[in-house]
């Protein structure tokens, strides 16, 4: 590809502007130190128009119920088996007690995909928490959690979501996207729900006013052509269902004995970083994930396109059972500190964007 696509992509990028498809390969068609900080300029010039210097962040809680999960992904540290070391099971009065605890504004719930915690069980944690708390923002379960609970209990994806709606869900995450790949599908993940299902459930979610977040799993193996060619799927779905509030990219965390020594550099997080923003003009927000980045590297993003540090997430498991070295939660002052430091102006925000205070 041309020096003059590179060049173009990289102007109507930073303008806000569609690329075509041509104009997104040219931007990962080679990464040179010239071309790396050209990404990340095109890039800051894009999110300022669209955010100035502010930067959010929301105070939050993960809630993951239990670790237990059949799914058998080759890449995942934090799933276990019944009686594995690592196990674990949470009781709805210590989620329930945590939360009135910390005061959270968000919840965010993840869990794996087992029998112990049944779709029943976790359609009535949804609804204790909104009776308990009529003003947490509930975001809970992936694609691939509705596709089991579906499954589990005999209902169709559909049910399932407005059942959830129902309930108290306010909006859905965006993991078990990984990366929308057959190739690293069949090898990776085949007993999870395909990258077909995953973009299905989340417009079907989007048909129903359920706004939901989308990730890119990258550095596992994925080729470069392989991630374009994943924010292209998911700008032509934002295109048809308008549902996608935030896109987040996952740098891999290999953890101990995994096929994969080392996950992505900081620099390669950053072009990623970088290119989704240029990429994806119709998705508003760009997450820089602290837990899996780490927390330089997440505040360096915020110049690299990203207008969002996610949240002060109490005690985060995945990322950390897979052996991210950051810290398990950051307190609003943290967070506030990290993003001023890295040049920008502190806001925190509800879960919906409902409400930002600014911070003197």
């Amino acid at each position: 590809m041309s020096h003059s696509l590179f060049t173009q992509a990289l102007e109507k990028g930073a303008r806000c502007q569609r690329l075509t498809r041509e104009e997104a390969f040219a931007l990962a068609d080679a990464i040179t130190p010239d071309r790396l900080h050209q990404l990340g300029t095109a890039a800051l010039a894009n999110r300022r128009q669209r955010f100035g210097e502010q930067a959010t962040y929301v105070f939050n809680i993960q809630i993951n119920p239990t670790n237990i999960c059949g799914s058998g992904c080759t890449f995942c540290n934090y799933a276990a088996s019944k009686n594995a070391p690592h196990a674990y099971v949470l009781e709805e009065a210590d989620i329930l007690e945590k939360v009135a605890r910390l005061g959270p504004t968000e919840a965010h719930i993840v869990g794996g995909l087992n029998q112990i915690w049944p779709y029943a069980r976790n359609l009535e944690l949804v609804r204790s928490l909104r009776q308990r708390f009529p003003g947490l923002h509930i975001k809970c379960y992936t694609a691939v959690e509705i596709e089991y609970f579906a499954k589990t209990a005999g209902l169709s994806d559909s049910d399932v979501l407005d059942q959830l709606k129902a309930a108290g869900m306010d909006a859905m995450p965006g993991g078990g996207a990984e990366i929308f790949s057959e190739r690293l599908y069949r090898q990776h993940w085949k007993n999870k729900t395909s990258p077909q299902n995953w973009v299905r459930i989340h417009q079907m979610a989007h048909g129903k006013g359920i706004p939901t977040n989308a990730t890119m799993l990258f550095g596992f193996g994925d080729t470069w052509v392989e991630r374009i060619q994943h924010l292209l799927i998911l700008r032509e779905a934002q295109e048809q269902s308008r549902g996608f509030a935030y896109f987040i990219p996952l740098p891999f965390q290999p953890g101990a004995g995994n096929f994969i020594e080392k996950g992505p550099t900081p620099l390669e997080t950053l072009a990623v970083l970088a290119i989704s923003r240029l990429v994806l003009d119709n998705i508003p927000h760009l997450k820089s994930y602290w837990p899996m980045t780490g927390l330089a590297t997440g505040a360096a993003g915020l110049s690299w396109g990203a207008d969002d540090m996610d949240g002060t997430i109490s005690e985060e498991r995945i990322a950390h059972l897979a052996g991210a070295a950051t810290p398990v939660g950051l307190a609003r002052e943290k967070m506030e500190e990290t993003i001023r430091t890295a040049g920008f102006t502190p806001m925190e925000r509800d879960g919906a964007f409902s409400f930002q205070v600014g911070v003197a």
